[in-house]
C-alpha cells in the first residue's frame, strides 16, 4: 500500500472515531489524531499514540523514531502521509517497551529499515514479562514476529548520514532499562531522549530490563553535554523541551534518589518509603504522568539490591 493514496486518506477520516484498545503501560488516551507539530525546519512530533513519535522530512525519506502502540499502527501511518508521502527509510527505536515498537511491522511493510540497540532486538525476541508493581499488573507481551525486529543493530553508538543531516545514535547501558539510546539530529538540533527523559511526570525504571537510577541520571548528565540553550527535545511522553527542563528533571530525579535511600537506609519497607512520599514538591508540573509510587517502587527495588 503506497502511503498518500485514497484509502489512507479514507483511514485519516474514520479512524479518528473508532475506540482502539491498548495496553496499560502509560494509560493515555488514543482517541485524539494530530497531524503533527512542527518542531524544527523538517522534523514534526506526533503525539497520542502511545509515546512521542518523531517525523524527519527529506530528500533521502523519512525517518521516523519510534512508532506507538500496535494497536495504533494504521492511524499512525495515516497522519505521516499527512506530512509527508515520501517513503519512510528508516524507524529509528529508542528502546524496547511495547509503546515505542508496536508500529514497527507497519512500517517496515512498505520498506522501512528498523535500527535499535542489540538489546532491544534480543528482549523483543524473547517478549517482555514483568510482575506486579504496587497492585497494578502489566500484560505480558509475547515475543515478536520478525517483521517487527530490527534489521541493523549496534553496540554502543551509530552515526545515519542523512537528508543533510546526521544522526546520532547514543546507547545508554542500565538506565530507564538496558538498551536506552537517544537520536540527535546535528545540524537540526533535535534530540530525541526517548523514555530516558519524561517531560510529563516521574518514570519507570524496568528494574527487571537492566535499569537503575544511577544509570538514568548518568545518562541524564552525558545528554546535558551534547544539548546547549537552543536543542529541542523531544520526551518519551509529554512536551517538547529544553535544555533547562533536563537539567530540572535530572535535578529531581536526583533529589528523590537521595530521599529514598535515605529511608531504605533507615530500614523502611518499600510500602513504608511510598507513605513517607519522598517525591513531595519535587515535580512542579502537576500530576504525574504514571502514579509516583510506581517510580518509588522501582527505585526502591533497584536500590535495595545494592
Amino acid at each position: 500500500m503506497k502511503r498518500g493514496n485514497l484509502f489512507n486518506y479514507f483511514l485519516l477520516l474514520i479512524l479518528p472515531l473508532l475506540s482502539l484498545s491498548h495496553g496499560s503501560y502509560s494509560q493515555n488516551s488514543m482517541t485524539n489524531v494530530t497531524s503533527g507539530q512542527k518542531i524544527a525546519e523538517n522534523i514534526y512530533l506526533l503525539k497520542d499514540y502511545g509515546c512521542n513519535i518523531a517525523v524527519m522530512v527529506g530528500q533521502d525519506g523519512l525517518i521516523i523514531i519510534d512508532t506507538g502502540y500496535k494497536g495504533s499502527a494504521l492511524k499512525t501511518d495515516s497522519v505521516i502521509s499527512t506530512i509527508s508521502n515520501l517513503p519512510v527509510k528508516y524507524v529509528l527505536n529508542t528502546h524496547l517497551h511495547f509503546d515505542h515498537v508496536g508500529g514497527n511491522m507497519k512500517l517496515a511493510e512498505d520498506g522501512a529499515v528498523i535500527i535499535a540497540h542489540e538489546n532491544t532486538r534480543k528482549h523483543m525476541l524473547s517478549g517482555w514479562k514483568v510482575p506486579e508493581i504496587q497492585g497494578i499488573n502489566y500484560s505480558p507481551v509475547l515475543p515478536y514476529s520478525i517483521e517487527y525486529l530490527p534489521k541493523i543493530c549496534f553496540k554502543d553508538s551509530l552515526k545515519i548520514y542523512v537528508n543533510n543531516d546526521v544522526v546520532q545514535a547514543i546507547h545508554y547501558p542500565n538506565a530507564h532499562s538496558d538498551c536506552d539510546v537517544i537520536f540527535y539530529f546535528q545540524n537540526a538540533n533535535v534530540l530525541h531522549a526517548g523514555d530516558l527523559f519524561e517531560s510529563n511526570g516521574f518514570p519507570i525504571l524496568d528494574v527487571w530490563y537492566g535499569g537503575t537510577i544511577d544509570g538514568y541520571i548518568k545518562a541524564l548528565d552525558d545528554i546535558l553535554k551534547i544539548c546547549n540553550d537552543n536543542t529541542v527535545i523531544i520526551s518519551g511522553h509529554g512536551d517538547p523541551s529544553n535544555r533547562q527542563g533536563l537539567q530540572d528533571y535530572r535535578n529531581m530525579l536526583v533529589e528523590s534518589r537521595t530521599r529514598i535511600s535515605n529511608l531504605i537506609e533507615e530500614g523502611k519497607s518499600v510500602d513504608e518509603v511510598i507513605a513517607a512520599d519522598p517525591t513531595k514538591d519535587l515535580y512542579k508540573g502537576g500530576e504525574s504522568w504514571i502514579p509516583v509510587k510506581l517510580y518509588v517502587a522501582t527505585v526502591y527495588e533497584d536500590l535495595s539490591r545494592k
